[in-house]
C-alpha cells in the first residue's frame, strides 16, 4: 500500500513539473509577443500564444494591446507560479509524518494563490467586456475562472484539516 501511494505522489510531482513547465514556456511566449507587438505588430502575428484578437486593440490604442497582453502574461505567470508552490509541497511532503505546520502553510498557500488567480481572472473578464464596449471588437474570454474558486476553497478546506492534524499531533505529544 505505502509503495502504491509512493508511485503516486511521484506521478504527481512529475505532472506538476510538467505543468509548471508548460505554463512557464507560455508565460515566456506571452512576454515575447507583448513586446514584439508593441514594437513590430505584424510580425507578432506569427509569433505562438498572440491572441490575434488582441492585436486589433492596436489599432484603437497601444495601451489597451499591453493592458490585455499583460493581464495574460501575468495569469499564465501566476499558474506557472501556483505549480512551482505545489512542487514544494510535494517535495516537504513525508508520508511517515504528513501532517506538519510547513505543509499545512504551503497548502493554505497554495490556496490563496488560486483566489488570487481567481480575482485576476475576474478583473480581467470586467476589462476585457469594458474593451469590447469601447471598441466594438469581438474580444472573446479568458476561458477560465470560477473552477479556481471552487478549487481555492477545496485546498483551504484540506490545509485547515492539516491545521488541525498538526495541533493533535502536538497534543498527543505533549501527553506521553
Amino acid at each position: 500500500m505505502k509503495i502504491r501511494t509512493e508511485q503516486i505522489l511521484t506521478f504527481l510531482k512529475i505532472v506538476a513539473w510538467l505543468a509548471f513547465v508548460g505554463y512557464a514556456i507560455k508565460a515566456g511566449a506571452q512576454t515575447v509577443g507583448l513586446v514584439v507587438g508593441v514594437i513590430n505588430p505584424a510580425f507578432s502575428e506569427k509569433l505562438y500564444e498572440v491572441n490575434p484578437l488582441f492585436l486589433k486593440l492596436r489599432q484603437y490604442h497601444i495601451q489597451y494591446f499591453v493592458n490585455a497582453m499583460s493581464m495574460l502574461v501575468f495569469l499564465s505567470a501566476f499558474k506557472a507560479h501556483v505549480w512551482y508552490l505545489v512542487i514544494q509541497l510535494l517535495s516537504k511532503l513525508r508520508l511517515q509524518t504528513p501532517f506538519s505546520r510547513d505543509i499545512a502553510k504551503r497548502l493554505e498557500k497554495v490556496a490563496f494563490e488560486l483566489l488570487g488567480i481567481w480575482l485576476v481572472n475576474i478583473m480581467g473578464m470586467a476589462y476585457l467586456k469594458w474593451l469590447e464596449k469601447t471598441t466594438g471588437e469581438q474580444l472573446g474570454d479568458l476561458g477560465v475562472g470560477d473552477e479556481f474558486l471552487l478549487i481555492a476553497a477545496i485546498v483551504y478546506i484540506v490545509s485547515q484539516i492539516f491545521k488541525r492534524g498538526v495541533e493533535l499531533k502536538e497534543e498527543n505529544e505533549l501527553t506521553v
